[in-house]
């Protein structure tokens, strides 16, 4: 079999979690540490880990653990596919091919793994019921080809503009999908990963609420507010988190009515046609939020390491 190494990404904010995802409890361990684990397991090496916030955190944590660490500075500005280059550039000349994956996918199998490895192509995908997944396996003779690529589809653009014959492996494994990208993802994870037959692992529960005459303020509310951010439309980001249009529109409401300013600015027809933005208040509330709530669940994971 050929020599195979592996990037995990670990880089970002995980803003939308709310937490810092590669040290979440999954398993007997954390995310991470799970991850590595299976991968050293199966003989992969070497084993790079991207890492950008809360870097020195997580590379305490994966010490004993024999991988190399790479890091993106500028996580916050760039997006996964330069810390995906970042980590492929340190595996250079080093193995054959690379797995490449973010490390939230914690509940993948072994099996699944040992069938990617087992393929010689150029680049294989995992499949499962037709929706493609992780991991990503590339061939490192074309890893400078990818470097070239100056869109912005990310490493799917990349591969596509490579112009190299995709290998899609079809695999029974929900797991290569299966991120946790918000707190209701990562609760359905541990609940789908127990009722195949894993247990749950013990973790700290902290959910941040802001509270005026009420509470009006939590993580779903600024999951929403960060969705019409990023996609201009409250009826998008109503549809990405499965809330109807009018309960999307009454959490809006309440928060400007305690804050006594507006956070959503709806804009109709004409030249540029309709949407919503954040205002500069509600941009500045999303950020002050999120800034509160992953430095009390930094100072909560430390708490939670101490005692159990």
């Amino acid at each position: 079999m050929r020599k195979t190494g592996a990037v995990l990404v670990a880089a970002g904010l995980s803003s939308r979690m709310g937490a810092f995802k590669p040290m979440l409890p999954f398993g007997d361990s954390t995310i991470a540490l799970h991850m590595v684990t299976m991968l050293r397991q199966l003989e992969v090496e070497p084993i790079v880990v991207v890492t950008g916030y809360q870097a020195e955190a997580l590379e305490r944590h994966l010490f004993h653990a024999r991988v190399r660490f790479v890091r993106n500075e500028r996580y916050e500005a760039t997006h996964m596919f330069d810390s995906v280059k970042l980590g492929l550039k340190a595996l250079e000349g080093m193995c054959e091919r690379v797995m490449v994956m973010p490390v939230d996918l914690p509940a993948i199998l072994p099996e699944t793994f040992r069938q990617v490895m087992r393929i010689d192509a150029e680049i294989v995908r995992t499949v499962c019921h037709g929706k493609a997944g992780h991991p990503i396996m590339i061939q490192s003779e074309l890893v400078p080809g990818l470097f070239s690529y100056e869109g912005d589809q990310g490493l799917r653009g990349a591969v596509r503009e490579l112009g190299v014959r995709i290998t899609n492996l079809e695999v029974e494994d929900e797991g290569i999908r299966r991120d946790v990208d918000t707190p209701k993802a990562y609760q359905e994870l541990l609940e789908w990963d127990y009722e195949r037959g894993n247990g749950y692992p013990l973790r700290p529960f902290v959910r941040l609420g802001l509270q005026g005459s009420e509470v009006f303020f939590g993580p779903d509310t600024a999951s929403l507010l960060d969705l019409i951010d990023k996609r201009g439309s409250i009826q998008e980001a109503c549809a990405v988190m499965e809330l109807s249009y009018s309960k999307g529109s009454r959490m809006i409401r309440k928060v400007e009515r305690q804050m006594g300013f507006r956070v959503v600015e709806r804009r109709t027809g004409g030249i540029g046609g309709g949407g919503s933005l954040l205002t500069e208040e509600g941009k500045g509330l999303l950020r002050s939020y999120e800034g509160m709530q992953r430095e009390i669940q930094g100072y909560m994971q430390g708490i939670f390491w101490k005692y159990f």
